[in-house]
């Protein structure tokens, strides 16, 4: 083979491994390029939906008050953790009999005051009565069978009501846990989904927790059943101070 024909064949191989190189920079570029835009086109697609009228699934009453009395004695004397819990499970009957001696309505004290409150918000709420549930889980609604024009559903329930004693108090204090979700029909994500609490499970200064009334402090299980209306006002204070906070997050996160 000739010098000048060896010469050109190399250069022909230089120029071709060169144009391979640069077909690879410019296909990464154009990849990116793409991937960018088909990113910034899937965000810009995502609206937010106009919510003015909202229909609230309302919560239940409880169907169980809990009660327990955590004593410092079972940490020093294990064996008395059983006789502690016994004793619990009994107080805990006579407790709820008491309570349960008069028509609860919490549940629907609480729904109202969360439409009351979105209602100064400037919402159109109704709430939804007569929904079939299951008789042994009320607050599991099939979605699919609520029928409403409203821009979106509410679902309220009451996680948890009842009285708590740590082992580092002899106060029982109030325990209130309520939750709630907005969302719209059709789409994945909840506009609004949020459990707050009330009284002894609450730590100070996190928006999902509110600090119970000092006055709210019950010093024994005597002065428990002797003073159960107070009882009760503690549990209704506990929904209505929820239901202001959660109403204030659900504007929050529907405006």
């Amino acid at each position: 083979m000739s010098e000048v024909k060896h010469h050109a064949i190399c250069d022909n191989v230089v120029h071709t491994r060169k144009g391979i190189q640069m077909l690879r920079v410019v296909t990464s570029l154009l990849t990116l390029v793409l991937l960018t835009a088909c990113a910034t086109h899937s965000k810009s697609v995502v609206i937010k939906p106009v919510i003015k009228r909202i229909a609230i699934i309302p919560a239940t009453n409880p169907t169980w008050y809990s009660f327990e009395n955590v004593s410092a004695l079972m940490y020093a004397i294990p064996i008395s953790s059983f006789a502690n819990k016994l004793d619990s499970r009994h107080k805990a009957r006579l407790f709820n009999d008491k309570l349960k001696s008069r028509p609860p309505t919490l549940a629907a004290d609480f729904t109202e005051e969360v439409a009351r409150s979105l209602r100064e918000f400037g919402f159109a709420v109704e709430i939804l009565e007569g929904l079939p549930r299951p008789a042994d889980d009320l607050d599991n609604v099939d979605y699919d069978k609520v029928t409403t024009n409203a821009d979106a559903i509410l679902h309220l329930w009451i996680s948890e009501v009842g009285l708590y004693s740590s082992p580092t108090s002899l106060n029982y204090i109030p325990r209130v846990n309520a939750s709630a979700k907005l969302f719209v029909k059709g789409r994945d994500e909840n506009v609004y989904e949020n459990e707050v609490y009330y009284g002894v499970d609450a730590k100070k200064g996190k928006e999902w927790a509110i600090v119970p009334d000092a006055k709210f402090a019950f010093p024994s299980f005597d002065a428990v059943m002797s003073n159960i209306e107070d009882v009760r006002t503690a549990f209704e204070s506990g929904a209505l101070e929820i239901s202001k906070r959660m109403s204030e997050q659900i504007y929050n996160s529907a405006k």
